[in-house]
């Protein structure tokens, strides 16, 4: 088994359809495995064996599709890495999954040789020039090889690594096999409803789950890929309009800037029919801006993780509020040590899945920590209603004790977000003597003028705030800090200085 197949087969079978299309570069399916297979026989000629680790330090780009294909195809294990992380997160990243190459694109002046530890690795430039060979040079070096043939795997092979840090910093590896990647895949067209040689946009690096797995996904349907290289509203709905994009995919912080894009407002977008998301919760109001704007056949809300691709799938057009649905098409879902709906407990996901990874990367201690018995421990908190659908209310990372109550921060939020004057809140622990901890509230005010005591009084009139879970600080901030997918880092809030 090998997922180069995937590819292979889209190329057999539609040649001509276009495969990855820009705002200025399109390859067909016939003209992209070419192109990987030139590069996976220049791969071979400067060493890269099955089993090697390769890294892929690239934004999204055509030539980034073309070196991940080439990389699996020679069953190599591909290392697609966030290009814009912190220099220290990158060298522990590289120095723990000490690859055999590295396929990049210039650093904006941050040289790699020296992030890579004792083991020198081969540096392939994409345009850097500090590289040991230009990646326009491999077909050069294709050319004095016999016809490529792609190496087959084993299912349970390791096709490729994660690397995800969520919202704690540290790094860690996530290795996925062909399997897991294939039945990911096969399980995200299922439950998104796509169909063949549908139009899908993508805008999340493949070092992300998300974006990776909606590639392999278009892929297996001979869809056209739109890639849009950068975080951009004004060029997503150009392109999306221009290119007929049917599907799109992403986080709500993703949805959320392109509805208030003013640029965004002179483009009809009407060929999109299926909507998803996935990252972290969408509020009511945004739900409802975007069934106003694309009027959706259908729309998911998707919960999963890098470890575990789906653990839940629901239909947002089911009106079920703050629900992320039931279990997906290869999951087990549970509470733990609750048998009783309504009941908050960690959600569990069961291994059995095919989606499911078998461990992390050099990571034995966090490995038996987060796998239990044939189960992951997800760290998210959770509860089951009677009919079966699932609620996720907060991580237990992310619990606050005061006065020996337990708060969650998300329920606090949930409340001040509603408050007319509030644009975005976000809520932490701040220490204290006394109670142990106090509940602070950052908030980034809608207009000018906003006070402490509105807030405060807004707080005491909510029945679903307990009187420990009011928060007792209010600091006003210009932004609040998140990750690439729109998630808050909680760490970094206490670094923030006060704007008012």
């Amino acid at each position: 088994m090998n997922l180069y197949r995937v590819l292979w087969e889209a190329a057999r079978n539609n040649p001509h359809v276009t495969a990855i299309t820009t705002q200025d570069e399109s390859y067909t399916y016939a003209e992209l495995i070419t192109w990987a297979e030139q590069l996976a026989s220049g791969f071979w000629r400067l060493g890269v064996r099955p089993g090697n680790r390769v890294v892929l330090l690239l934004r999204n780009r055509p030539t980034t599709f073309a070196v991940f294909w080439a990389v699996i195809a020679l069953g190599a294990v591909a290392v697609p890495i966030n290009a814009d992380q912190s220099r220290e997160t990158l060298r522990r990243t590289l120095q723990d999954v000490e690859p055999q190459a590295i396929i990049y694109e210039a650093l904006e002046g941050r040289g790699i040789a020296g992030l890579t530890g004792s083991e020198r690795p081969l540096l392939i430039g994409v345009g850097a020039d500090d590289a040991d060979i230009e990646i326009g040079e491999l077909p050069h070096l294709a050319k004095v090889q016999p016809e490529f043939r792609f190496h087959e795997r084993e299912a349970d092979d390791v096709a490729l690594i994660l690397y995800t840090t969520g919202t704690t910093g540290q790094p860690k590896g996530v290795p996925r096999t062909h399997l897991n990647t294939l039945s990911a895949a096969q399980a995200h067209v299922m439950q998104n409803c796509y169909e063949l040689r549908e139009r899908i946009l993508g805008v999340m690096p493949l070092s992300h789950t998300m974006g990776l797995h909606l590639y392999i996904a278009a892929t297996l349907l001979s869809a056209t890929y739109v890639v849009v290289r950068d975080l951009d509203p004004d060029q997503a709905a150009e392109l999306i309009d221009r290119q007929r994009v049917s599907a799109l995919y992403q986080t709500p912080f993703w949805y959320y800037i392109l509805l208030h894009s003013q640029q965004a407002e002179k483009y009809e977008m009407r060929a999109v029919r299926k909507i998803g998301y996935a990252g972290q919760v969408m509020h009511e109001s945004l739900i409802e801006a975007c069934i106003d704007r694309f009027h959706p056949q259908v729309f998911k809300n998707h919960y999963g993780s890098t470890e575990v691709y789906t653990h839940t799938i629901s239909n947002v057009l089911a009106r079920i509020p703050g629900s992320v649905g039931q279990a997906g098409n290869h999951s087990l879902v549970t509470i733990d040590g609750s048998r009783v709906a309504g009941t908050v407990g960690e959600v569990l996901v069961s291994l059995s899945s095919p989606e499911a990874f078998r461990g992390y990367w050099n990571r034995p201690d966090l490995t038996r920590r987060q796998l239990d018995d044939g189960w992951y421990r997800t760290r998210d908190l959770g509860y089951q209603d009677t009919e079966g659908n699932f609620y996720v209310v907060g991580r237990i990372d992310d619990m606050i004790i005061s006065g020996g109550e337990h708060i969650l921060p998300q329920i606090v939020e949930s409340v001040l977000a509603n408050h007319p004057k509030v644009l975005e809140v976000a809520v932490t622990g701040e220490p204290d003597n006394r109670w142990g901890q106090i509940v602070v509230a950052y908030v980034v005010p809608r207009t000018v003028g906003l006070r402490v005591f509105e807030l405060d009084a807004y707080c005491k009139q909510q029945s679903g705030l307990s009187l420990w879970a009011r928060p007792r600080k209010y600091v006003f901030v210009r932004q609040i800090p998140k990750s690439a997918t729109g998630k808050i880092i909680r760490r970094e809030l206490t670094n923030l200085e006060g704007s008012l």
